[in-house]
């Protein structure tokens, strides 16, 4: 008998607007300490909508949450055509609702919705809370128009880093770039919280599939800064990025940027930085040209242990 994961691996063959990290090759490398499935809906035989999920353990608890460099999940529904707003929003209850039904016991429950995701009132009605998140989205047509509205100060940064000779080129020297990502987390005291071999893994299987961009920002023949960009057929997204600490001040991840976003542009994409609750990188990420773009982290605590410790934590 053929079980959801399977059927569901079918179901995003045949469709590509499904989001990049919700596509079951990317599962099956990310979620590494634990294992993922999904729930499906169905009318007629047909899948009309998905919501996978990563299920872990972390003794004694069941813990469903986000794998790691997956910015986002949650559910996906293809809408009938021409559906009038009132029938939609009908439509969504039913199958939020039957989707979550579908998911397993679980002592915590935490997913990054895409912003696709507008209406969470039916996991409210089960018992869900959500908290608003943001993430800075590039909705730029054409290299004039990001230009028109790009904040002075990457302007300025630009055209000092070009003076100075950067020169920003795609590569595909993975740990070259870990290096520098790991140096970025280093600065500011913190380990960095997946491996090499995970960061390859993901390289090669996007390459496999031509959807992923590493950039790097080369002076006087040093890697002063890289990026490593994913896209599927709607966006591009920043996943992972490092800085050479003593070359901070040079702009070469001015250049990367502005180089991915460019890409965006040309193949009808929209450019997503994947958010960000930081003041500072927030103002940085604003000076792109971007639109504050908000979406859900939804939640649902159901041990006590783990409310009484949430409560202690934020009291």
């Amino acid at each position: 008998m053929v079980n959801n994961k399977q059927r569901y691996r079918e179901f995003c063959e045949s469709k590509n607007d499904i989001p990049i990290f919700s596509q079951h090759w990317w599962l099956d490398i990310v979620c590494e300490n634990g294992y993922w499935d999904v729930a499906l809906f169905e009318v007629g035989g047909k899948i009309v909508a998905s919501m996978p999920y990563y299920l872990k353990k972390r003794w004694p608890f069941e813990i469903i949450t986000m794998p790691r460099l997956t910015h986002t999940l949650g559910p996906y529904i293809r809408y009938p055509s021409k559906q009038k707003s009132f029938k939609r929003l009908s439509f969504e209850k039913s199958v939020y609702r039957n989707l979550i039904s579908q998911i397993p016991k679980n002592d915590y429950f935490q997913q990054n919705f895409t912003t696709t995701v507008k209406n969470i009132l039916p996991f409210f009605w089960s018992g869900y809370n959500s908290t608003i998140t943001y993430t800075y989205i590039v909705n730029a047509t054409s290299s004039e128009e990001l230009e028109n509205m790009l904040d002075p100060d990457i302007k300025r940064r630009r055209k000092k880093a070009l003076a100075k000779g950067v020169v920003v080129s795609e590569s595909c020297d993975v740990e070259q770039f870990y290096e520098l990502n790991r140096e970025t987390y280093t600065r500011h005291n913190k380990k960095i919280p997946y491996s090499l071999e995970l960061v390859k893994r993901l390289y090669n299987a996007c390459s496999e599939r031509a959807s992923v961009k590493l950039l790097i920002a080369n002076y006087n023949d040093r890697f002063v800064a890289g990026g490593f960009f994913v896209f599927d057929s709607n966006k591009v997204y920043y996943l992972m990025g490092g800085v050479d600490t003593e070359c901070k001040g040079i702009g070469g991840m001015d250049l990367i940027l502005l180089e991915a976003i460019s890409f965006a542009i040309k193949t009808g994409r929209k450019f997503d930085f994947e958010g960000t609750m930081v003041e500072s990188i927030e103002s940085y990420f604003r000076g792109f040209a971007t639109i504050q773009t908000p979406m859900f982290q939804v939640r649902k605590i159901q041990s006590f242990a783990l409310r009484l410790r949430d409560f202690v934590k934020n009291d």
